[in-house]
């Protein structure tokens, strides 16, 4: 791994920790980048990363604790289907199209982190029965997002259980961690059918991920995590603006 790979890993599992979002929007662009291995390949090991760190979020400062297990099981049915089919449109795609589409992913959630739509989903939100129905829906649309491009999701699943019912932002992040791991490791199954997994990458960013996740939780303890959403936010579009250059590069 380039020393690019080695200085940045850890912000995956530091994003995952502070908003349960972004892990896969650094992994990405960091192994098809930093390390160099080809876009597909990239997008199907960083659903292992993005799940792996989810997993490790989740059970670091036990944060399962605040998961109603029963709740959005309709969710995390439909984001699996959508995991699948995700990735099978992935796999007929051109890189530069997948590209394209993961740079304005990007930007729209740098847009929709710091936008006042979302700090008004948190505050308006309030205990309520699941609807199965939009449950299974928007976990199924969250699921192809998730196969296309090899983001766990979790910007768009964050305000999406906040409308479904869950009570407080602290409970969806919770749940929003648990919904990644199955949908991102179905779509990285879908992806190890056509691509082999270099697996030493993986190991070694997820190991790295996991230094951010122990960053986030001491973060978390002393700040809200509405600190940090301005620079991630900038953050995000800088990486946007430079993928768009190297499609434009490369056209």
């Amino acid at each position: 791994m380039s020393i690019v790979a080695w200085i940045f890993a850890p912000l995956i599992g530091l994003v995952l920790s502070l908003f349960a979002a972004g892990g896969g929007m650094i992994a990405v662009p960091l192994l098809s980048f930093g390390v160099g291995v080809p876009l597909k390949q990239a997008i199907a090991m960083s659903l292992i990363i993005v799940a792996s760190v989810s997993a490790l979020t989740l059970l670091h400062e036990k944060r399962w604790q605040h998961i109603e297990w029963r709740l959005h099981r309709f969710f995390a049915f439909g984001s699996m289907l959508g995991g699948f089919a995700g990735a099978s449109l992935g796999l007929g795609m051109s890189d530069q199209l997948q590209t394209v589409i993961f740079a304005v992913l990007i930007i729209l959630a740098a847009w929709w982190m710091h936008s006042e739509t979302m700090k008004n989903i948190a505050a308006s939100a309030k205990e309520a029965p699941c609807d199965c129905r939009y449950s299974l829906l928007a976990g199924f649309g969250v699921g192809v997002v998730t196969g296309i491009v090899g983001v766990g999701g979790g910007f768009l699943i964050v305000p999406l259980l906040l409308m479904l019912g869950v009570g407080s932002y602290q409970k969806a992040v919770a749940h929003s961690l648990v919904l990644i791991i199955p949908t991102s490791l179905v779509a990285a199954l879908r992806y190890n059918e056509s691509i082999d997994m270099a697996w030493y990458p993986v190991v070694m960013m997820t190991a790295l991920a996991a230094i951010g996740v122990w960053a986030g939780n001491v973060l978390m303890r002393r700040y809200s995590s509405e600190h940090f959403q301005k620079g991630f936010s900038v953050m995000l579009v800088l990486l946007a603006t430079w993928m768009f250059i190297k499609v434009a590069h490369n056209l």
